[in-house]
């Protein structure tokens, strides 16, 4: 729990810190000229991708209860965050790991989507069968009874119908 609790606070912060790494990183490990303009658009679109994906994580219901992200979360986000560091290296394989972590920022992306989408089906149809349990208590104290037998009592029987006038 503690380890799922701490990338529970620690996203947030990782879409800043991270990407800022990889300039510094990058500008101490030999980025020349026109790449700096690249990283920089890169680094901004890592930024948005990271706090997307942190605020996915961050819209489940449970994972705000708990203050913990699931253990799948957990994988995903050390695999991204090991990849973002290693791409701040600037080494001969900076290409493979930035399209890795491409990859991994779109794993996290479609699997917070299907973790919100499971929760909030499992969600939906706990309610539902709350709802559909207060109906069913509802139908059998409002059931049909037989007349009342206490006496006698009087029916008025209405007509819409107009009766002709009587010569």
């Amino acid at each position: 729990m503690l380890i799922r609790r701490a990338f529970f606070y620690w996203q947030f912060p990782a879409a800043v810190i991270l990407p800022a790494w990889i300039l510094v990183g990058w500008g101490v490990f030999a980025a020349t000229g026109w790449q700096i303009i690249g990283l920089i658009v890169g680094v901004m679109m890592l930024t948005v991708a990271m706090l997307a994906t942190a605020g996915l994580i961050f819209a489940r219901k449970d994972v705000r209860a708990e203050r913990a992200v699931s253990w799948l979360d957990v994988g995903l986000l050390t695999v991204l965050h090991a990849l973002i560091i290693a791409v701040g290296f600037f080494t001969s394989a900076t290409a493979l790991l930035g399209t890795l972590s491409v990859v991994a920022v779109i794993a996290l992306f479609w699997s917070g989507i299907i973790q919100l989408v499971m929760e909030t089906r499992r969600r939906v149809r706990a309610a539902m069968a709350g709802f559909e349990a207060q109906a069913q208590a509802t139908r059998i104290n409002t059931a049909p009874r037989s007349p009342r037998i206490d006496g006698e009592y009087i029916v008025i029987e209405t007509s819409d119908r107009q009766s002709p006038p009587r010569v």
